[in-house]
């Protein structure tokens, strides 16, 4: 892995692409919703405003977030990504309220799929279908360059609305060609709660993704490993290893090491070695900052 990430801007854009996307989307399942008895549709307009909203508060975090760190929040600005995908974990757990509700009511008193809005809906959620993919596509390049909360928040968004607008589709169709039977009045809550299991997995992994970054979890247990491979390459560099501290803020990695060396060894020979095992721990781990701190105990907890 090399050191280069994604700039904000290259995230801010990505995110504004996103929001546009989004506002032009949702204007025609808003028509088709309104001239079709679709319960599926609904529920999609639900969530496309949900989103909508999410996605908007993302940009306004990737913004803040860009114009870097002051006096008051050295870190904090980086956490805002966190938040910013947690807010999206919530917004698709209320579109999975939504769904849910409307699938059942559905079952209940099932209706038979009928209007223009039915034809509309399909040929704007094949479009969905393909714009969702092209999102997906994209966002899941970009998580491969850098982590970031945001960046993996839009990832498992249009994840679930390329599912979500595939299962329309499919739900709207198999309802207007077996429209004459009596059981296709259950294709369409039924879909719908089918459905609100990829809603489901979507915000449950977003949640903890989040949730992670929020309370400063330590690093992946991949990434422990390649700093302990660094540090015994470099075994002979230094007396003892005290302690380690890693976590995440944002999109960057934050790593502190508590190293002893030998007494007798020169401070500019005791730099030289911090150096050379910063650089090492850099080259694999992307976007982090490594602090060795000579140390002659374990640091106490405050």
């Amino acid at each position: 892995m090399g050191q280069e990430g994604l700039t904000f801007k290259q995230k801010e854009k990505a995110i504004l692409v996103s929001l546009l996307l989004g506002i032009g989307s949702a204007i025609p399942n808003i028509v088709a919703a309104l001239t079709s008895n679709s319960l599926i549709m609904l529920t999609g307009v639900f969530q496309s405003i949900s989103e909508i909203l999410a996605i908007f508060f993302a940009y306004i975090a990737i913004r803040k977030v860009s114009k870097g760190t002051n006096l008051i929040y050295n870190y904090g600005y980086g956490k805002m990504e966190g938040f910013s995908s947690l807010l999206m974990a919530l917004v698709i757990v209320i579109s999975l309220i939504v769904v849910l509700t409307g699938a059942i009511r559905g079952l209940l008193k099932p209706e038979k799929l009928a209007g223009i809005g039915v034809l509309i809906g399909i040929v704007f959620n094949m479009v969905g279908v393909l714009t969702n993919l092209w999102q997906w596509i994209k966002f899941k390049r970009l998580a491969r360059i850098a982590f970031s909360p945001i960046v993996e928040g839009q990832l498992k968004l249009y994840r679930g609305k390329f599912a979500m607008d595939f299962g329309e589709t499919l739900t709207l169709s198999a309802g207007l060609l077996l429209g004459k039977f009596s059981f296709a009045h259950f294709i369409d809550p039924i879909g719908a709660l089918l459905l609100s299991g990829v809603l489901f997995h979507s915000a449950y992994t977003l949640f903890s993704t989040s949730m992670d970054n929020l309370m400063d979890r330590t690093l992946e247990e991949s990434m422990q490993t390649g700093i302990l491979k660094v540090l015994a390459q470099h075994f002979d560099d230094y007396k003892d290893l005290h302690d380690i501290r890693s976590r995440r803020s944002g999109g960057d990695v934050f790593i502190e090491l508590y190293l002893e060396f030998d007494d007798d060894l020169p401070m500019e020979k005791v730099m030289e070695h911090i150096k050379t095992i910063s650089a090492d721990i850099k080259a694999i781990i992307r976007n982090c900052q490594v602090n060795i701190i000579p140390s002659r105990e374990k640091p106490t907890l405050k």
